[in-house]
């Protein structure tokens, strides 16, 4: 019995230290309150919550469209363009990747049955899909192809807070953060009104 509660221990031991730990952890704060189906301004601070390194910034026109821009400079880093609404869901999005000076695109396209949403990821060759663990309520973001967690996004909002909080780690440096943080912004937009 003391062998088998000694190798049960050691199991646990070397999961727990095999278990990954974020390469970048963010804090993303909802700017603004939703009013109807209006899309949400985001504010994407590091860790600390102290330096803001991202804004998210929205426009509703034909198409809803969420910029994402770096902290102070304000430059253009991603585009997210379409529809998230409640039935009809056609978003593409273009990423600018800085090593080749280039803008590269991708599509996230929807995936639910009746109680479950999930989304399936597009970018540069390569395949991404969500889940919603329900207990948790985090989403999650794996590779399609070797079934790796690359990114958590959990909600912090508190009870009474009125202002909606969210911290996403990143366990991959493989894809762009902006992938993530598109993610997050449907995430919220769909489940406040919808939801």
């Amino acid at each position: 019995m003391k062998l088998f509660s000694l190798l049960f221990f050691l199991i646990i031991t070397i999961q727990c230290i095999q278990s990954k730990l974020p390469h970048r952890t963010y804090k993303v704060i909802r700017d603004n309150k939703i009013k109807g189906k209006q899309l949400s301004a985001y504010t994407v601070y590091d860790s600390s919550e102290k330096n803001i390194l991202y804004q998210l910034k929205p426009s509703s026109t034909d198409i809803d469209t969420i910029r994402i821009t770096d902290y102070p400079a304000d430059n253009l880093v991603a585009i997210l363009e379409g529809q998230w609404g409640k039935k009809a869901f056609n978003t593409t999005f273009s990423i600018y990747d800085k090593k080749l000076t280039k803008w590269m695109n991708g599509t996230i396209k929807k995936d639910s049955s009746k109680w479950l949403e999930k989304y399936l990821i597009h970018w540069h060759f390569k395949y991404l899909h969500t889940r919603i663990n329900f207990l948790s309520a985090n989403l999650e973001v794996f590779n399609t192809e070797q079934k790796e967690l690359l990114a958590v996004v959990r909600d912090c909002t508190g009870w009474f807070s009125t202002i909606a909080k969210y911290e996403l780690k990143i366990y991959s440096s493989e894809y762009p953060d902006a992938i993530y943080l598109f993610l997050l912004a449907i995430k919220d937009h769909r489940w406040q009104i919808y939801y």
